[in-house]
């Protein structure tokens, strides 16, 4: 158990990647977690959370692209566990490739209703029993492209939401912290994931890496769920309003250097 004990986080996009992760961490803290993600209207994805975290993790199906959405996740965690301590805004559409280096008939509406419009939503429907709670916590994902440009990778929704998530931290922190409710977001960088294709897998990548990153090497997703566990601990207690970027030291170095340095290093 940990400094967590009995406390309760909702996890948006958690079934999977950096979501599963900051439940992984969260749990082994003590937490209990209610599970928010569209993967879970497959029975057998919601019977395998059961079976991983038994009592102490809550699956729950639904869309929080809708306000009805939003309203039933936080209504489905209240009445299960009792309260609710932590809001983890994890989820994110899919990166449509299709969408990239485009500025026509790009996917806005997704990014806006899930990564800004359903921050809100949860945010004032969880607001009666976070203002119960003896140390609550609102804690964003957002990522090193809300200050950095990567055309190749992200389409410009992705950038700009994320962007958005930043300011959308700071503005409710002032609006909330007369409640003591805290609110911060953390900004991963370069991530390997849990499952599936890894940036690491391929040796060009991990060149690349060694070269760009300070710690030469990406980071993991358990990394980033340990940073959300102090950001919703006592040992963050008088933090809200800021941005922790995560990212091995990635945004600290010069891009021309590390690309030369790349380029006069092949092996």
């Amino acid at each position: 158990m940990g400094n967590l004990d009995n406390k309760v986080a909702m996890v948006t996009g958690g079934a999977q990647g950096i979501g599963a992760a900051i439940v992984n961490v969260l749990i082994d803290r003590g937490a209990k977690i209610a599970i928010i993600d569209r993967q879970f209207q497959s029975v057998e994805k919601q019977a395998s959370c059961t079976e991983q975290y038994g009592a102490n993790a809550l699956p729950i199906a639904e869309d929080i692209s809708t306000p009805e959405g939003c309203l039933q996740a936080v209504q489905k965690t209240a009445d299960h566990f009792g309260a609710i301590d932590f809001l983890i805004n994890n989820a994110a559409p899919g990166r449509d490739r299709s969408h990239i280096k485009t500025l026509a008939d790009a996917d806005w509406v997704d990014h806006s209703n899930v990564v800004l419009q359903a921050v809100t939503r949860l945010t004032e429907a969880a607001m009666p029993y976070l203002k119960k709670s003896a140390g609550p916590a609102i804690v964003n994902i957002s990522s090193v492209t809300a200050t950095m440009v990567a055309p190749e990778q992200c389409s410009w929704p992705y950038h700009v939401s994320k962007s958005g998530l930043n300011q959308m931290t700071r503005y409710l922190a002032c609006l909330l912290g007369e409640h003591g409710i805290r609110v911060n977001a953390v900004a991963p960088g370069l991530v390997d994931r849990s499952e599936g294709h890894k940036i690491s897998d391929s040796e060009k990548n991990r060149h690349i890496i060694r070269s760009v990153v300070p710690l030469q090497r990406a980071g993991t997703p358990s990394e980033i769920g340990k940073i959300v566990a102090f950001l919703c601990s006592e040992e963050a207690s008088y933090m809200t309003g800021q941005i922790l970027t995560v990212d091995g030291g990635l945004g600290i170095k010069e891009v021309f250097g590390a690309a030369l340095a790349t380029l006069d290093n092949p092996d």
